[in-house]
């Protein structure tokens, strides 16, 4: 099974550009009921998909079980889910996050374990690096404020730039796996 984050991943960030850097975040505390949470219900609205997502995921869909592992909140349900009617071409399984208070990270990383993912798909680096150490395979698309982290300073994590790049890593997951 594999999931896949939204913002960055399947979806543009506004105008295009990635704001974070993922740099010196904690894993500990509490998340902030800041100014990006009290926006949630909105501020995705007019976003476009990001070049690719819609065929990488639905080719990987015809191996995998496929669904989205956002920090969105849950609020934003309901528009999440006609956007990736609208742009992906259906409605994956959805795992947003219930309240604030987890950050998006410890919420990621509490949700892979329950689901059980093979991989995840993720944009932040700080998320990726954390997720690599608990699943066999962690994408990182490629952005220029996240280029810090090195795929060789993490064992398990894969520069990618578009979707359909880790066909070749999954399948090869996916087969020794089989094999076990």
């Amino acid at each position: 099974m594999l999931t896949f984050d939204l913002d960055g991943v399947l979806c543009r960030p506004p105008l295009g550009i990635n704001p974070g850097r993922g740099q010196h975040k904690s894993r500990e505390g509490d998340g902030s009921r800041g100014l990006l949470w009290r926006t949630e219900t909105w501020r995705y609205l007019g976003r476009r998909p990001m070049p690719g997502a819609a065929e990488g995921v639905r080719a990987l869909m015809e191996r995998f079980d496929c669904k989205v592992l956002s920090a969105r909140s849950d609020a934003a349900r309901g528009l999440t889910e006609s956007w990736l009617a609208q742009h992906i071409g259906f409605v994956p399984e959805l795992h947003l996050r219930a309240d604030w208070r987890e950050k998006p990270a410890q919420f990621k990383a509490r949700k892979v374990i329950e689901l059980r993912a093979l991989a995840h798909f993720e944009d932040d680096p700080h998320t990726a690096q954390w997720l690599a150490e608990l699943l066999p395979a962690v994408f990182l698309v490629d952005w220029r404020r996240n280029r810090w982290l090195e795929g060789h300073d993490v064992p398990r994590l894969h520069r990618i730039r578009r979707i359909e790049d880790a066909t070749p890593t999954l399948e090869s997951l996916s087969s020794g796996a089989a094999g076990q």
